[in-house]
């Protein structure tokens, strides 16, 4: 037997009570089991309550994420447009009908007026070529779409691969070299009218006067066929390349020396090696003077109008 004594706190109130064992060990397991009951309880209040909380980060970095997806879509999707205009610009220059269909005239330069210049030479001046966006497409735009609108493009630029190779479009000087250097340039004199820094007399500049370092060689600007490997008074070394179709001519002039093994009625390709930039003929200083010249129209372009990789920079 056991006995169980509760007194109150004055002491004025004694309660006995006789339990036997069995309901001794009933009552320690009861006890016990509300003790675990309440241990378990905190425990799962704590345990819910670190759940909530990793799942509010979780919630937190999914919408980050889906906030970085969006922005970068809304980017992938601008630059389908910007994509997109680039095409139509390059269709209408080309002359393939768009989705709007309707007729553009092959224009590989604009030309203009330029001062008063002499009788044969070429008046040029750049456009802006901007265009009427007033018909911009509506529909949604999809890497589908875009592939199927610059699939046009694609088509013509292969059926007319040799065509473009002829197309004088490159700086005729090789900046890069093969051991990682890369030689600076600008254009120390362009295209028209000017001061010659010799005879200081105002004349009509034929081409465009590349500055650079002596000896960096000279590249065709486009496939074609070497017609003039000459020396001369004025020019001094140069080297003459007709092109596809007989449509242009290019001129290398004030060449420091020839590529090797270059002749007449050669055939080179773009990117070619044909010379090296020096300071033969009249001229101040090391430089490239380039040359194009129209056999359509018979008269001397302005070169930066061909040039489509480099950006022009000229000297202070």
């Amino acid at each position: 037997m056991y006995t169980l004594i509760f007194m109150s706190s004055r002491g004025n109130s004694v309660h006995q009570y006789a339990i036997n064992q069995g309901r001794a060990v009933f009552l320690s397991f009861v006890i016990f089991a509300v003790f675990l009951a309440m241990i378990g309880g905190l425990g799962y209040g704590l345990f819910q309550r670190h759940q909530k909380a990793n799942s509010d980060k979780k919630l937190q970095a999914s919408l980050q994420e889906n906030d970085k997806l969006t922005l970068e879509l809304a980017s992938v999707n601008e630059e389908m447009k910007d994509i997109r205009q680039m095409t139509e610009k390059i269709q209408q220059t080309l002359g393939i009908f768009g989705q709007g269909g309707g007729e553009h005239r092959v224009s590989w330069a604009a030309e203009e007026t330029e001062g008063s210049a002499v009788p044969g030479q070429e008046q040029v001046s750049a456009t802006d070529g901007t265009s009427d966006n007033t018909d911009e497409k509506s529909d949604p735009l999809t890497p589908s779409i875009l592939r199927q609108e610059i699939l046009p493009l694609y088509t013509y630029v292969s059926e007319h691969q040799k065509q473009l190779d002829g197309y004088p479009s490159i700086l005729p000087v090789k900046l890069q070299q093969e051991n990682g250097e890369k030689y600076n340039y600008w254009y120390s004199s362009g295209f028209g009218w000017r001061i010659h820094p010799l005879t200081k007399r105002r004349e009509f500049h034929q081409g465009l006067d590349i500055k650079t370092r002596s000896g960096v060689p000279v590249i065709t600007a486009a496939d074609g066929r070497v017609v003039r490997v000459k020396r001369g008074t004025y020019l001094g070394k140069t080297v003459e390349i007709e092109h596809e179709g007989d449509t242009f001519k290019t001129l290398y002039a004030h060449l420091k020396d020839y590529a090797d093994g270059l002749e007449v009625g050669q055939k080179v390709m773009r990117n070619q090696i044909i010379g090296y930039v020096g300071n033969t003929g009249r001229s101040t200083g090391a430089h490239l003077h380039y040359g194009i010249y129209d056999m359509g129209k018979k008269r001397w372009v302005n070169p930066m109008k061909y040039i489509l990789d480099q950006q022009p920079t000229f000297s202070p």
